[in-house]
């Protein structure tokens, strides 16, 4: 087993209700969802999964409140597939 170490600095965005996404500006971040049966699955590379990573840090370290939502799009530049909602 391989240990690994997740080390991200960011600035906190939430006192300006935004939230923005960290990445390189490659165009080959794959995401997609579908939802079957009821059951919502999200499809990911792995620089897509980076990206969600460092999004999910700042949500959870910032200080955003209750109501706080994003949206993320096919392969992050497409209209809505899934919203995101933070609750307190």
């Amino acid at each position: 087993m391989t240990n690994k170490k997740f080390k991200f600095e960011f600035k906190d965005e939430s006192f300006g209700h935004s939230i923005s996404f960290e990445s390189d500006d490659s165009d080959d971040k794959i995401l997609d969802t579908s939802i079957d049966n009821g059951v919502t699955t999200i499809y990911g590379n792995r620089k897509a999964f980076l990206v969600l990573a460092k999004t999910f840090a700042k949500l959870a370290l910032g200080e955003y409140k209750a109501g706080f939502h994003f949206h993320l799009g096919k392969d992050f530049c497409e209209e809505d597939i899934i919203e995101v909602a933070f609750v307190d």
